[in-house]
């Protein structure tokens, strides 16, 4: 493995030393758990979607910054202890933006980070959208949506469903969710992580929203997907795919049955416009 930086990839960077004392603000953590409280299944299960997770990991990494992937190979290829301590520091922040400092690039010291991340072209203005928009007002809530990503065609801005932009990681972790699915005795979860798989390849998240809401007696608790729209600075539209995995702890759950059961009431007394309340969250909302 060659000991040198990809300088046609990787310009320059902060002094290493700063970037150590960056790096040093993290403590890692080992977080464990105990296996006693999952049935064979569902130890099986957990397994599967720790990888289905990783994938959302690869898909965020693209979704922040073009040239993510590029980096990290150059980081990874220049096997030194510099490279070491830039590696594990990228990783932490998913690119060269040191996001405990505004953004400020450790890496690449002359770029910046786009306000609209890798959702929109590099280049692409707040106006040009806005006209092409105005222009275009057939395809207003397919640029806007959450889930896709805006290119360009030629001349044009089109919008690229999640569902086909990342296919290579989809549909590894649909299949991933389904195995997941057959492994666990619980039918809420099954039917989750189902409806899950077919919202990946359909890019339609509606129903798995509502499944995930009537979760019910499960140990695994997942959120898998695309969610928070906070990495889109130009206009907050599109979100970003995550993992969070947990296991339930049952004595705090059995305490908040007692405030599930109001659900609707606690809806009715929100000081908002009735016309956006919602009485059909799911009757479980975990």
């Amino acid at each position: 493995m060659s000991n040198k930086q990809d300088v046609s990839v990787i310009k320059d960077h902060q002094p290493i030393s700063e970037v150590k004392a960056q790096l040093d603000k993290f403590e890692p953590v080992d977080i464990d758990f105990d296996e006693s409280v999952l049935s064979d299944g569902d130890r099986q299960a957990l397994a599967k979607l720790v990888q289905a997770a990783k994938l959302m990991d690869e898909i965020f990494l693209r979704q922040v910054y073009a040239q993510n992937v590029d980096l990290r190979d150059a980081l990874t290829a220049a096997n030194t202890p510099d490279n070491a301590i830039l590696k594990a520091y990228f990783d932490v922040n998913f690119g060269p933006f040191d996001r405990l400092e505004d953004d400020k690039p450790f890496i690449n010291t002359g770029t910046h980070k786009p306000e609209g991340a890798n959702y929109y072209p590099a280049d692409m203005t707040k106006t040009e959208f806005e006209e092409w928009v105005t222009n275009h007002p057939e395809d207003a809530d397919a640029l806007r949506g959450f889930f896709t990503v805006i290119r360009r065609d030629g001349e044009k801005l089109v919008a690229v469903p999640y569902s086909e932009a990342y296919q290579e990681f989809l549909e590894p972790a649909a299949k991933l969710l389904r195995e997941a699915a057959a492994l666990t005795e619980n039918a809420s979860l099954k039917t989750y992580l189902t409806s899950r798989a077919d919202a990946f390849l359909s890019n339609d998240y509606y129903q798995s929203d509502m499944d995930w809401m009537d979760l019910k007696d499960h140990t695994i608790e997942i959120v898998i997907g695309p969610y928070e729209t906070y990495e889109d600075e130009l206009f907050g539209y599109k979100a970003a795919f995550e993992c969070f995995i947990t296991l339930v702890d049952a004595d705090a759950s059995q305490k908040l049955k007692a405030v599930g059961q109001y659900l609707n009431e606690l809806e009715k007394r929100l000081p908002i416009p009735d016309a956006h309340k919602n009485f059909n969250r799911g009757s479980e909302s975990p």
